[in-house]
């Protein structure tokens, strides 16, 4: 039996709840990113930020949720038209990020709104905001403690600009209470009551909490240069790290006690975060006294040599124990523990991972075509209108009552509504291009097809297109004797990457391939609300395919002999392709041995123009 009910949290022995504390009792920690860690937990730990804050601050801490549907208006104000004693004035409405002390929790980073990544970098690390919308003007004091949670392996879909916000990197893990028993008592006793979502803290923590807020720890020389010796010397890095570091420092010795900041102490933190030493640090040099100048010594007369006794005669010397020496000055190096440091991953994932976005992903993409019909793509706030399409209608009425004391003459007057006023909504930018690759894996042995498709994906990345990937004859296929059809908004996508790695199947639905391409097609340019303009369809096959498109629809084998029915199934699909609009078609010929002629009339078929895909060992032997 479980319960979505956090009960009292204990001593704060695991690191999440330690890493919490520190962020509530140190302001420039109030950016945390929690990987790995699932919706529960971090609403949990979200919850446990708050009540620790409300604890620190002895105020009233809101909590609210940033996600994908965030527009401009909801995170920064709008006017909003209310009614008093005096009648209906406007008045500005502040947004989620507005005055307050609160904590603003990020499920899933990588699905953050443009708009509200852009308001994170913002507002993460500094103290001051200001606004400036609608000809209202405002500053005040940003009070935000900001709690995202994102996978390691999906790191390279954030923007880097937006991770280096981030000052404080915790691992995700589940907050366990102080006893199930308890937990299991509490749990029955308040069944009959409204459910409890916030977290409890124990009163031994809270007393911790307010006990960690009066002190506040001196720092040691040593311990800067210790800090500076876990990162690299980048001048284009910044000192973000740097200062994390510190301060995730300072914040433990509060937690701890400590009256002051030693280098032990960084180097105890930079081991519970997962650093590691880039150079070696300097240890201080021992304070030796001043020697005076040796004067040469007086000659010593040389006596006559006596006649050595024998060997046996000698007394044998008692055996001397070696006299140990101690330096002037005693250093003692930190304990390290290489068990705890192999624990602990790298709190930077984004230095090594994989790149899974645009190069200017907080960059609104061009617009390619002017001639585009607005209304497209999803609505993040409003601007003025330049031409009357997509009209806003209640910012546009809006906009106007503001200035109706000066354009009525009368009181009983309607409400004026001048061109100025007009609002338009302002709409997230969707692809205007499409990358249709059909590619047949049965054909591309012996061939450079690689470099033959990688300008179009070059295209792609480029104009920032949606790409679709059909797989004809790839290994590893669902279905056989079906093609199957990969989308994703841009060729970053890992799904795009890894199906076009796919070895070649025995099957060739080719005839199923083109018919994915065509009703992709026909559905990007002719239905729904999107905002494709032009597609570039690249087809990379032999043009022979051994399976009908009716035996792929019902994906049942053929009962007849199959014959040439997959290759003139093909070529009908093909024709029906170049009738549509707006498709800008490519063959690329993989120059097969036998059945030459058939890429030629594929490409004929498309309306498609047509080149050779040089082979893989293609040189002139010299006579």
């Amino acid at each position: 039996m479980t319960s979505d009910r956090v009960t009292a949290i204990g001593d704060g022995s695991s690191p999440l709840i330690q890493g919490l504390a520190c962020a509530a009792l140190q302001p420039g920690l109030r950016s945390v990113l929690v990987f790995d860690s699932s919706p529960q937990a971090l609403r949990s730990a979200a919850n446990v930020l708050t009540e620790m804050l409300t604890v620190t601050s002895d105020r009233a801490v809101k909590q609210m949720t940033l996600g994908r549907a965030d527009s401009d208006e909801t995170l920064w104000g709008t006017w909003s038209l209310k009614s008093g004693a005096l009648g209906e004035s406007f008045d500005w409405e502040a947004g989620l990020l507005g005055v307050g002390l609160k904590v603003v929790l990020i499920p899933d980073l990588t699905r953050l709104s443009l708009v509200a990544a852009r308001a994170c970098i913002a507002l993460m690390g500094t103290e001051i905001a200001q606004v400036e919308r609608h000809g209202y003007q405002a500053r005040w004091r940003s009070e935000i403690c900001w709690i995202a949670g994102c996978a390691r392996s999906d790191i390279g879909m954030v923007s880097p600009h937006l991770l280096d916000r981030f000052a404080l990197r915790l691992p995700g893990q589940e907050i366990q209470s102080i006893d199930r028993t308890d937990a299991l008592r509490d749990w029955f006793t308040e069944l009959e009551s409204s459910p409890d979502e916030s977290a409890r803290l124990s009163p031994e923590l809270c007393d911790r909490l307010r006990a960690a807020t009066s002190i506040h720890p001196t720092i040691a020389p040593d311990a800067y240069e210790r800090a500076l010796a876990y990162f690299s010397d980048d001048p284009g890095m910044g000192i973000r790290r740097e200062l994390a570091l510190m301060r995730f420092a300072q914040a433990r010795s509060q937690w701890a006690g400590v009256e002051q900041l030693s280098a032990r102490e960084v180097d105890r933190t930079a081991q519970a975060m997962g650093l590691k030493l880039t150079s070696l640090p300097s240890l201080p040099k021992p304070d030796l006294p001043e020697l005076s100048p040796v004067e040469p010594p007086e000659p010593i007369e040389t006596p006559t040599p006596t006649p050595s006794p024998s060997r046996s005669d000698l007394p044998k010397p008692a055996p001397e124990k070696a006299e140990v020496y101690r330096s002037d000055s005693e250093v003692t190096l930190p304990p390290t523990n290489l068990d705890a440091m192999g624990d602990r991953e790298n709190p930077y994932p984004e230095d090594d991972a994989a790149l899974q976005r645009e190069f200017a992903s907080l960059r609104l993409p061009p617009r390619r075509f002017q001639a585009a019909k607005g209304g497209r793509g999803a609505i993040i706030g409003t601007e003025p209108a330049t031409i009357p399409q997509d009209i806003a209608w209640v910012s546009t009425l809006l906009e106007a009552a503001k200035y109706q004391a000066f354009r009525q003459e009368r009181s009983d007057q309607a409400l004026v509504v001048r061109s100025t006023d007009l609002r338009r909504y302002r709409r997230a930018i969707v692809p205007e291009q499409l990358l249709m690759v059909v590619l047949d894996y049965t054909c591309l042995k012996d061939c450079q097809w690689q470099a033959s498709v990688w300008p179009y994906l070059q295209w792609a990345y480029v104009e920032r297109a949606s790409v679709c990937l059909v797989q004809v004859g790839a290994i590893g296929a669902a279905q056989e004797l079906q093609a199957q059809r990969i989308s994703g908004q841009s060729i970053l996508v890992p799904r795009i990457r890894s199906g076009l790695e796919a070895g070649a199947g025995r099957a060739t639905p080719l005839a199923h391939g083109l018919d994915l391409a065509c009703q992709t097609l026909r559905h990007a340019l002719q239905h729904g609300r999107n905002g494709v303009q032009r597609a570039v369809l690249v087809v990379v096959s032999d043009g022979r395919g051994n399976v009908p498109l009716e035996s792929s629809r019902l994906n049942q084998k053929p009962t007849q002999p199959v014959k040439r029915r997959g290759i003139e199934d093909a070529l009908a699909i093909a024709a029906d392709i170049q009738r549509l609009n707006q498709v800008e078609a490519i063959v690329l010929n993989p120059q097969p041995k036998y059945y030459a002629d058939l890429p030629v009339k594929l490409a004929q078929a498309l309306g498609a123009t047509i080149a050779d895909i040089p082979k893989q060992y293609d040189w002139e032997v010299e006579p």
